[in-house]
């Protein structure tokens, strides 16, 4: 997480305090890989970002996480069921499959926040009908058939609200990577996301998070790469000036305090 207050701007300003950012990560992270590419001064992404659970919070209290993104250029509508658990087997041996599997994009992840926390993240995304109303949890259900028998006291009638009645504005800036292996060749995708109240004026970002991210579909990863990514984490939380909120709240637990 970044300290917002360096990114309040306009539109096109932030893309300057971007590459002031990558700039400056650069600079900070020359003798650890071994290139950096590029610039965060593309605007990959506009939409808007909520979150929905019920009122004691049942998704959240058993670790998992339902949000819909919707594009604002397009209108089209896409939600995630997330599960996240520090214990890598236990967060994989469960079902996420979407009720139409075609459809559905699974994947499964090793998240890292600062100081260097490790969750293990199974999420399928997929998308859904403009008519789609999600008012109770067993419209999660029917999305996600495994969640019936997975989630705790699963109760379909349940009500499913917005949590904290909050929609987020967000940009993901990307364009930009960093090389951690040269043969066979591995780079780290990094994008830049911004968060604003949708309810709110665009100047102010209430989030602004940072993220790099390498993948391997075999699940080979060679100590060279994965040291060079340690190095750049750790450069990130232990030396990195102004721009780093150590003490920032990610974007899930965000949303939820203000609920």
């Amino acid at each position: 997480m970044l300290n917002q207050d360096c990114f309040v701007s306009s539109k096109i300003n932030l893309i300057e305090l971007s590459g002031e950012f990558w700039q400056d990560f650069k600079d900070a992270i020359k003798d650890i890989v071994i290139d950096t590419d590029g610039s965060l001064d593309y605007v990959k992404k506009r939409r808007n970002v909520r979150f929905y659970d019920s009122t004691a919070h049942h998704l959240r209290e058993n670790n998992y996480v339902f949000r819909e993104r919707v594009d604002i250029d397009t209108g089209k509508r896409e939600v995630t069921l997330k599960y996240r658990h520090p214990d890598r087997y236990i967060s994989q041996d469960r079902n996420m499959n979407a009720a139409v599997i075609e459809n559905g994009k699974t994947k499964f992840e090793e998240d890292i926040k600062l100081p260097f926390k490790k969750l293990y993240s199974f999420s399928t995304k997929q998308p859904i009908s403009d008519n789609k109303n999600i008012n109770k949890l067993k419209d999660i259900g029917k999305l996600y058939p495994g969640l019936k028998k997975e989630l705790k006291s699963y109760q379909k009638d349940v009500p499913i609200d917005l949590v904290g009645g909050f929609t987020a504005r967000e940009l993901v800036i990307t364009g930009a990577d960093f090389q951690i292996r040269k043969n066979p060749k591995v780079e780290a995708e990094c994008a830049l996301i911004a968060w604003y109240d949708d309810s709110c004026g665009e100047d102010t970002p209430i989030l602004v998070e940072f993220s790099f991210k390498y993948e391997n579909k075999r699940e080979e990863y060679d100590c060279k790469a994965a040291q060079r990514a340690y190095d750049v984490f750790a450069r990130l939380n232990n030396t990195f000036g102004k721009w780093v909120d150590s003490e920032g709240l990610t974007k899930t637990s965000y949303v939820y305090s203000r609920a």
